[in-house]
């Protein structure tokens, strides 16, 4: 008798259900389960801080363009001493061009604060540097990069342009030659404050040639952690570069040697990088 009464509540499940005796994935509560699931921006794998930067405002002119121009993430170390901060990039670089030429204002888009082995540094956090929307200072002035027909078309269209605050910006034909655009305008700059290259005379902060300098696996971790945040809001980011793939240079030093590793960790957060 008990098991007739438990075959008619089963049947009579099913046919309300929707699903035969043998259909346990057609179960309602087992196809939402296998959907999916797919987040909505904002995705924060890291919380990215603001900083109100000063700015060469009234002298240093500065390049617009669509955020969907930028395909790489380049990787840099400010070779400076760990203790500094983005504020302190910033003043830095406010006073790196010419009175001719000043910058307007820090050169990376954004700056990791994270500690190495026996230093003593500022907490470890990711701060917003120059405006995506804006071109950097950090690839190098005169490399020129491919175009894909996205940039092409953003280029042709008019949509980088150039000026100073409160004047008329306009397309410096200069940005671009024999169909190539300089890298700068294709790319945002992800420093690391510290030094990671040896010590020489023009590098006074390096380290000892006996005891070099590796990024921690914090700060690998909080690369990729920012590098996939940003994939994740403009999908065309799908490469990670490093400062001396442009040209002759000892930056980021050993962090190059872990591009690698970091693009692995960005996989964990879902993200592939080429």
């Amino acid at each position: 008798m008990k098991s007739l009464m438990f075959l008619a509540m089963f049947s009579w499940t099913t046919v309300s259900w929707g699903f035969s005796p043998d259909c346990f994935f057609c179960l309602p509560w087992r196809q939402e389960s296998l959907r999916p699931q797919v987040p909505e921006w904002p995705i924060e794998y890291v919380k990215i801080e603001k900083v109100d930067y000063e700015r060469n405002s009234q002298t240093a002119s500065f390049c617009k363009r669509p955020e969907d121009m930028v395909d790489t993430i380049v990787l840099h170390h400010s070779e400076t001493p760990s203790t500094d901060t983005p504020e302190r990039i910033n003043e830095l670089h406010l006073n790196r061009g010419t009175p001719a030429d000043p910058w307007y204002m820090i050169a990376y888009s954004y700056v990791v604060n994270s500690p190495y082995s026996g230093a003593v540094s500022p907490r470890a956090r990711v701060t917003e540097g120059r405006p995506l929307d804006l071109v950097g200072a950090h690839a190098g002035s005169n490399i020129f990069v491919p175009m894909d027909e996205d940039q092409k078309k953003m280029w042709e269209d008019g949509k980088i342009t150039c000026g100073k605050e409160g004047g008329e910006f306009k397309v410096d034909s200069t940005m671009e030659k024999d169909g190539k655009i300089k890298a700068n305008v294709t790319t945002i700059g992800l420093v690391v404050i510290g030094n990671y290259s040896p010590f020489s005379k023009t590098n006074p902060n390096g380290y000892s040639r006996k005891n070099p300098r590796y990024p921690t696996q914090q700060t690998q971790d909080m690369i990729a952690r920012t590098s996939c945040q940003l994939q994740k809001r403009y999908p065309r980011m799908k490469y990670i570069k490093w400062h001396n793939y442009y040209h002759s240079t000892s930056c980021p030093g050993t962090i190059k040697e872990y591009i690698g590793r970091i693009k692995t960790l960005a996989r964990k957060y879902g993200c592939e990088f080429q």
